[in-house]
């Protein structure tokens, strides 16, 4: 019989994912304000990795003395997930850009650049922050947050941003509601990338006594050991790794200096991640990187000085995208239509409420949540149908980040910008069209769009995946879920808010005591942006709207193709990551696409299966022994080895 207790979300599971996401989010800004590393570029993060095998290490201990006292996996999966939800919501690519950016434009006014007159009439003052005593604490220093005339003019922007930052995070969780049914029982999706953290909480899983497992650690952890004691003692020799040479040095003449930056990396935590990722995707990560690299010494050699933008990289990885999730909704239209006539006809004996919440209240929630974000930006100055068109092209692209997580596992998908909805609203429109009402709330929504590589979304589903290959079916477990991310949700804004405030009061954003980021630079580059965009105003671009469709017609004849021929090894997402910060790793990916088809052409599917825990101890020997590289950095305030993509 089934032990229903493993199926609970006890008390203990909450308290512990509640106790550790502050402490995640301070790991976090310290490295991300304070050392140039970037733990949240990367899933699974690092940090989140270090702490779940913290926790089954105590509950190994538990268990000797008493084995009521050891961790389910339940116990261990809650936990992990709120953690992941706070690390995202914290990170360089969401939270921290909000804080940092909306008293910027206040302090930094100057006659010279006149943004009082250009800038000022356009931002709600319900969501910025124009004090002067309150900013100039923040920006200088040697003082505390913890004064009223401090706090006060935080709280009215904190508590909108946070309402907002909550609904944009539900309404992806009633997303992911009438999702997981079709690609987690239907479409059966492999989810790679939970295989790490499902081997560590999975009591069933004994890559533990693996001897392969521990080469791979001992192999990676010893070459981090050696980096790290180099970094403290330079005189001693160091291995290395990460980015090792740049070939753009090689190539100084025409056309062939058109190649820019590419770095030749070797990161072993990447090639151990992408080892478990599906072949044709490893292929195409890396194929596709040179194919767009092939486009820009093409323009270069033929003299394309019209189109300075050629190739239009982030334009067609856009329309890349929104081709794929289109094209797999699609294919799912019989899941979609059932969903319709049930919200129509409803029955008595729904499916739906095997995941804990129905599809008719998933779809209400989504109505009035993205009701909710239209009001929001109307009242901030957007035009409504801007709005409607601006939250429909983000969760078409969250669905699609989603997807590519659920599907091929790729661990960096940071779709930087300018890729966003905020930019095709601009070469659709242009910024003179939009006006400075619109691009102002534009340049405020920078928060969330900037990047996508910590997006929230695919956590999500892939929590119920988690829940789904524990063998926790209980309805009540999801709604449990549900309510106790979002409860997340609110602790890792709260506790963002918090330690960034109480951090710049003492130390003082522009005092040099933080790197460029947390002096000040999300601010600059959003409100530079916007600057830009008003003074120098444009007409809608046709070419770069024109790359929207040749990237959405290319990426839909990709899937036809591999929908009618099995042999075809291009995947379109490699296709839309190409022009990714993130693909600049795509060496590592060779070597992983190249160890990975050796092993399956000469040793087939077994041989693949004993080399995973080679692969995952690879994983984790960088992750272990980089984390505690970490938290000596932290414990005594000294640089340490950063083995990250930062």
């Amino acid at each position: 019989m089934k032990d229903i207790s493993l199926e609970r979300i006890t008390i203990q599971s909450l308290l512990i994912g509640l106790l550790l996401i502050p402490i995640n989010c301070f790991w976090i800004l310290q490295f991300e304000f304070n050392r140039w590393s970037f733990p949240t570029y990367l899933v699974p993060y690092y940090n989140v990795i270090f702490c779940l095998l913290l926790l089954v290490g105590i509950s190994m201990l538990m268990k000797t003395i008493s084995p009521s006292w050891a961790l389910s996996p339940t116990e261990l999966l809650v936990p992990y997930l709120m953690m992941c939800m706070a690390s995202s919501i914290c990170s360089h690519n969401m939270m921290e850009i909000l804080v940092t950016s909306i008293g910027h434009p206040f302090w930094f006014s100057t006659p010279e650049n006149d943004w009082q007159n250009l800038i000022f009439p356009h931002l709600p003052t319900w969501l910025t922050v124009s004090d002067t005593i309150a900013l100039r604490g923040y920006y200088e220093g040697e003082t505390s947050f913890y004064h009223w005339s401090h706090i006060t003019p935080w709280i009215e922007p904190f508590i909108w941003w946070l309402l907002f930052t909550i609904v944009l995070m539900g309404i992806m969780f009633c997303i992911n509601l009438l999702l997981r049914r079709q690609w987690i029982e239907k479409e059966k999706l492999t989810y790679p990338i939970i295989q790490l953290p499902l081997s560590i909480m999975n009591p069933k899983s004994h890559f533990w006594r693996n001897r392969s497992f521990w080469l791979g650690f001992l192999l990676t952890g010893g070459v981090t050991i050696i980096n790290g004691l180099s970094v403290l003692q330079p005189v001693l020799p160091s291995i290395p790794l990460k980015r090792i040479l740049n070939l753009h040095s090689f190539f100084t003449d025409r056309p062939w200096n058109a190649i820019g930056w590419t770095p030749i990396t070797v990161h072993p935590h990447l090639i151990g991640l992408g080892f478990l990722m599906p072949i044709e995707l490893l292929f195409s990560s890396w194929f596709f990187y040179w194919v767009l690299k092939s486009q820009r010494i093409f323009s270069s050699a033929i003299g394309l000085k019209g189109l300075p933008k050629f190739p239009y990289a982030s334009e067609q990885s856009f329309g890349a995208y929104i081709a794929i999730i289109i094209a797999v909704l699609w294919w799912g239209k019989h899941h979609f239509y059932q969903i319709v006539i049930n919200l129509i006809h409803p029955s008595k004996n729904q499916t739906d409420r095997a995941d804990g919440i129905s599809n008719r209240v998933a779809v209400f929630g989504i109505f009035i949540g993205f009701s909710f974000l239209c009001f929001f930006s109307v009242k901030a100055g957007m035009g409504i149908w801007l709005s409607v068109a601006f939250f429909f092209l983000y969760y078409l692209l969250s669905m699609a980040i989603t997807r590519m997580r659920a599907e091929l596992g790729f661990p960096i998908h940071d779709a930087h910008y300018p890729l966003g909805p905020d930019h095709i609203a601009i070469i659709s429109q242009g910024t003179k069209k939009l006006g400075p009402k619109n691009l102002t709330v534009l340049a405020l929504y920078h928060w969330f769009n900037r990047t996508y590589a910590s997006h929230p979304m695919p956590h999500q589903l892939e929590g119920f995946k988690m829940s789904n290959q524990l063998g926790i079916s209980k309805p009540s477990f999801n709604r449990n879920l549900i309510l106790i991310l979002i409860l997340a949700t609110f602790v890792s804004v709260l506790s963002t808010f918090w330690l960034i405030l109480d951090s710049f009061y003492r130390h003082g954003s522009s005092s040099g005591f933080y790197n460029w980021w947390g002096a000040g630079g999300f601010g600059r580059e959003t409100f530079g942006w916007l600057e830009s965009w008003l003074l120098y105003q444009t007409e809608w671009d046709p070419f770069a709207v024109g790359a929207v469709g040749v990237g959405f017609l290319f990426s839909i004849g990709m899937m036809l193709l591999r929908f009618r021929l099995i042999w075809w090894p291009f995947h379109p997402l490699g296709y839309a990551i190409s022009s990714s910060w993130g693909i600049h790793v795509w060496s590592s990916f060779l070597i992983s696409w190249i160890v990975k088809l050796t092993i399956l052409r000469y040793g087939g599917l077994r041989a693949y299966r004993h080399a995973v825990p080679f692969f995952i101890g690879i994983i984790l020997g960088e992750y272990i022994l980089g984390s505690m590289w970490n938290i000596v950095s932290m414990v005594l305030n000294i640089p340490t080895y950063q083995f990250t993509v930062g």
